[in-house]
């Protein structure tokens, strides 16, 4: 496998050279893509790889670079030669300001620019980075000592705090455990006060390490909140198992789609659209997506003591 940056993906494209193929999920397909590649869904390819694969001389495509890197290895061990992964993904090709295609209208066009008289967000990896930052100085642990607590390497978290390396979820959460502060400290920006709209794009998304899970949060971020919302996605027969939470943590979660395994410690149950739970997330768990179908669940977590 070899990665490529924008500029050479776009010489091979130029070239006839390559086929390009997007692992990404169907609403972020629908929000934009590199013009000339093919959808094909992390899930499918890993399922019936057979089917998914294109010729050889492909590059594949995700949002960062992770789940593109995953699907080079599946196409290498199926006997593919000639793969490659875009570094950086399709963030990347968009920083570059080459053009994307949105399905709903065919148009293609360059990436625009944020508009002058408003100043863009941070991404999300530098807002964790610097946050990390501020909390592991406010606890006193030098990077090993936080890297020991957090079972993580010293290299990764010096690369989260200098905002190089967005952390999945289950890093992110075993972070927040080992410096003692709720999930979404470490997502902070400054909250502001009286009417905040959270538009769906430009939303603030963590996924697990292959893709297949993700979460968004539903609240502002700022000061630690007694109580949080998120919308939780899992992909079709994705899997997310979490560490457990600070003592006296709850999670109640309602599955608005498809079907839902919850395992939490010793007890499992299934969960069909419209059916809620309520339980001690204070123990390992475990969501499990079952169906052929991506399962959307929102989720509301309280900590004790915090308000």
């Amino acid at each position: 496998m070899k990665n490529v940056g924008p500029q050479e993906l776009e010489a091979l494209i130029a070239a006839a050279d390559v086929e390009v193929v997007d692992v990404r999920e169907a609403h972020e397909w629908a929000e934009g893509h590199i013009p000339v590649a093919r959808h094909v869904p992390l899930g499918l390819l890993q399922h019936n790889p057979a089917a998914a694969l294109p010729r050889d001389n492909v590059v594949f495509v995700c949002a960062k670079g992770g789940r593109s890197t995953s699907a080079a290895q599946i196409a290498e061990k199926f006997g593919l030669r000639e793969v490659y992964s875009l570094d950086g993904g399709t963030q990347a090709w968009i920083a570059a300001r080459l053009p994307v295609t949105v399905p709903a209208s065919g148009a293609t066009s360059a990436a625009p620019a944020p508009a002058a008289e408003v100043a863009p967000e941070p991404a999300l990896d530098a807002i964790v980075g610097k946050n990390l930052r501020e909390q592991r100085t406010r606890a006193g642990f030098s990077l090993d000592e936080l890297a020991g607590r957090a079972q993580v390497s010293r290299t990764l978290l010096g690369q989260i705090e200098l905002g190089r390396t967005m952390p999945s979820i289950g890093v992110t959460w075993r972070i927040a455990q080992a410096l003692g502060v709720p999930f979404s400290t470490l997502l902070s920006t400054s909250e502001r006060a009286g009417l905040t709209v959270l538009h769906r794009t430009g939303a603030k998304v963590l996924e697990n390490a292959d893709g297949r899970f993700s979460s968004r949060a539903l609240f502002p971020f700022g000061e630690p909140h007694s109580a949080e919302f998120y919308e939780l996605r899992l992909a079709p027969h994705g899997r997310e198992d979490a560490d457990a939470h600070q003592p006296g943590t709850r999670e109640n979660l309602v599955v608005a789609s498809g079907r839902l395994e919850l395992k939490v410690g010793r007890d499992a149950v299934s969960l069909e659209a419209g059916d809620a739970v309520l339980f001690s997330a204070d123990v390992a768990h475990s969501y499990v997506n079952p169906g052929a179908e991506p399962c959307v669940v929102y989720l509301v977590m309280t900590y004790e003591g915090i308000g």
